[in-house]
């Protein structure tokens, strides 16, 4: 009786220990949007977390909630993003190593001829660099938030804006609008974009940097940017 009683005292014990181990060494991140680009960060963050003995859990999440749900610890932090974010979500730690550049571009009418000029534009909700720069700018007109591009895309074929910001490497899953009419795409900024854990992750963030410096040496970032038919 007592040995059978330790027996499953010890099987419940390693149950209850698997579950802890499995939970220490796996990190929760929100799905990005497949690009090019997003797939090629995704894919060195798994080679980079390996290294250090953690695995990267994906799920679906609401791309408008997830920058609050990574900087309360829901998520474990973003898988790229960039530096405005660090100004409103200060529990969101760096590691400082540049996945990619992208460009902020803006979609408009011919005329008028610059951004301060416009009435009206469009921006993604989600994206705080658009806000950003928008800010630095003093940009004085109305800004509509919504929730696609392609929602920005309408609205600018629809006219009932005059402009819209955009990340360049999300654009290339998004036919632009063909209206009538002349319109102009103009690089605004470009900025590098980097990997976020949650402070209570920030014992990983050093260790990590240092895998993804390693695996720049060793040739497999090269790899992956040729596999990707990336060129940054």
């Amino acid at each position: 009786m007592n040995r059978h009683f330790s027996i499953l005292l010890l099987l419940v014990n390693l149950f209850f220990s698997a579950s802890c181990f499995s939970h220490q060494y796996n990190l929760t991140f929100n799905r990005p949007q497949s690009t090019p680009q997003a797939d090629y960060a995704l894919e060195l963050l798994k080679l980079a977390y390996a290294d250090i003995g953690f695995k990267i859990h994906i799920i679906d999440f609401s791309h408008q909630n997830a920058l609050l749900a990574a900087n309360n610890g829901v998520l474990d932090g973003q898988l790229g993003r960039d530096a405005s974010i660090e100004e409103n979500y200060e529990n969101l730690i760096r590691v400082d190593y540049e996945l990619f550049k992208f460009d902020l571009i803006l979609y408009k009418n011919c005329l008028p001829n610059s951004l301060e000029q416009l009435d009206s534009v469009a921006i993604v909700d989600g994206y705080p660099v658009q806000e950003h720069y928008l800010a630095s700018t003093q940009f004085a007109g109305n800004i509509i938030k919504v929730k696609s591009m392609n929602t920005q895309l309408n609205l600018l074929a629809q006219q009932k804006v005059q402009g819209a910001l955009m990340i360049d490497f999300i654009m290339q899953n998004n036919e632009l609008p063909s209206p009538q009419g002349c319109f102009v795409r103009e690089v605004l900024n470009t900025y590098p974009l980097y990997h976020y854990l949650n402070k209570r992750n920030e014992n990983l963030v050093e260790k990590l940097k240092m895998s993804l410096i390693n695996l720049t040496n060793n040739g497999t970032v090269y790899s992956l940017r040729a596999k990707y038919g990336l060129s940054f």
